[in-house]
């Protein structure tokens, strides 16, 4: 009970302030060089079941089907009952539920009880009135869900309203590659520590980068100048967010290892393997160069506007002994894809990452932090949240964060009170 509550009455409300509190003192102990940060994220399995999910996707379309059965019936109560409800396409469960309640009421006024069970005969206006209760409740549950899910996940599990159904790897602790509720933990290990962790309902890596950030600087006042980061953080968004932060782009993007691929050179038709002429335009394998913009594509979804250029060239395809195989458009018109600004991005990460310190950084990530959730997942058995809820599996992983910083401070003092007795002998 004294744990239980330590949990619920403190720890709940003042494990960030404590978890960086307490990892700021072990860096401080230890001499940990925070600047560099190796950044990566898993999927750890909720405390929930696993064929409790609920897809917003499927919401959406049975919400669609059900609007067209409710015009369907609401027209044909008017032709019969010679009532003037208003149809349209969207309705809301608080619409529907008026039309109940006003059958309702007509019961009511006219002396009908409704009656149920076999053997029992409805009136019509009691069937018109547990029609439409059967759409309230349902468009009722619909909207419940929706509010649960929320704008920027997709999915949710009933048993944990706050986990998300993720592809979880199929590796020694998933064999069958099914959906599962999990929550997504990123952690930035520093020299061994982990030096930031946190939990996110987004099954993807990529948008945890800037509040991953944010959060460091929300509680150390500042931000890593090396960033380390896998392929699946590597967009414009986030290589912006650094530029604009004082952050070197280290991050890799997806296409870094691929392009180099002697497979994937040979495909000599994708315009990414394509040379640019001095101008920066694209030069296609039969000498035509790209440089017609036939429009501009503005992106707002994300952090920062994002401007693409569909270009092509003066001169048709028709005619080039390539044209069957590079060009799949009927209008014999090649159209390449170029953003301006992304390309930039990728030309400093290369030239970044080519270099001996960028090369060490890409070896210490898949060391330091892989190992680190090695260590967690298999060493300290930590492969599934025993507590639900947001908050509650927050601070379950922040706690197993500390207890492995710990250890390796414990680790530490160990070998450095070994070797200064080694010292004081040979002294």
């Amino acid at each position: 009970m004294s744990f239980e509550r330590l949990l619920n009455d403190y720890l709940i409300c003042d494990i960030d302030e404590i978890y960086f509190e307490v990892t700021e003192n072990i860096c401080h102990l230890m001499d940990v060089d925070k600047s560099i940060q190796y950044i990566d994220g898993t999927k750890i399995e909720a405390n929930a079941n696993k064929y409790s999910f609920v897809y917003k996707t499927r919401i959406l379309n049975a919400r669609m089907k059900l609007f067209s059965k409710i015009t369907h019936s609401i027209t044909e109560m008017n032709m019969e009952r010679g009532f003037d409800f208003s149809y349209h396409y969207f309705y809301c469960a608080q619409e529907i539920g008026y039309i109940a309640q006003y059958f309702m009421e007509v019961m009511v006024s006219n002396g009908i009880e409704p009656v149920y069970g076999r053997g029992k005969r409805k009136t019509k206006i009691q069937r018109w009135y547990d029609l439409f209760l059967e759409y309230y409740m349902k468009l009722d549950e619909y909207e419940y869900w929706l509010s649960v899910i929320g704008k920027d996940r997709n999915s949710c599990s009933k048993t944990d309203l706050d986990a998300t159904m993720c592809a979880a790897k199929i590796d020694y602790y998933c064999k069958t590659g099914l959906s599962r509720p999990c929550y997504n933990v990123q952690i930035a290990v520093s020299d061994g520590l982990i030096v930031n962790a946190d939990l996110f309902q987004r099954p993807a890596d990529a948008k945890t980068f800037i509040p991953f950030m944010e959060r460091y600087k929300q509680y150390t006042g500042e931000y890593p100048t090396y960033p380390m980061a896998d392929a699946g953080y590597g967009n414009e968004d986030n290589y912006m967010y650094c530029l604009t932060h004082g952050m070197e782009l280290y991050m890799k993007y997806a296409m870094y290892a691929k392009k180099n691929e002697p497979k994937f050179r040979k495909k000599k038709y994708n315009p990414y393997n394509w040379k640019k002429n001095e101008e920066g335009y694209k030069v296609c394998p039969n000498g035509l160069v790209f440089d017609q913009n036939i429009e501009d594509i503005y992106d707002e979804r994300g952090e920062y506007l994002k401007i693409k250029q569909r270009m092509t060239s003066q001169e048709s395809c028709e005619g080039c002994p390539y044209m069957e195989e590079c060009c799949r458009s009927r209008k014999h018109r090649k159209i390449v894809t170029r953003d301006v600004v992304l390309d930039e991005f990728y030309a400093v990460v290369d030239e970044n990452l080519s270099t001996e310190f960028g090369k060490e950084l890409k070896r210490q990530r898949s060391i330091q932090v892989e190992g680190a959730f090695g260590v967690i997942k298999q060493d300290m058995g930590f492969v599934r949240f025993t507590r639900r809820g947001l908050k509650n599996a927050k601070m379950e992983f922040l706690i197993v964060c500390l207890g492995y910083n710990l250890r390796k401070y414990h680790n530490y003092r160990l070998r450095k009170e070994k070797e200064d007795r080694k010292k004081s002998l040979f002294n």
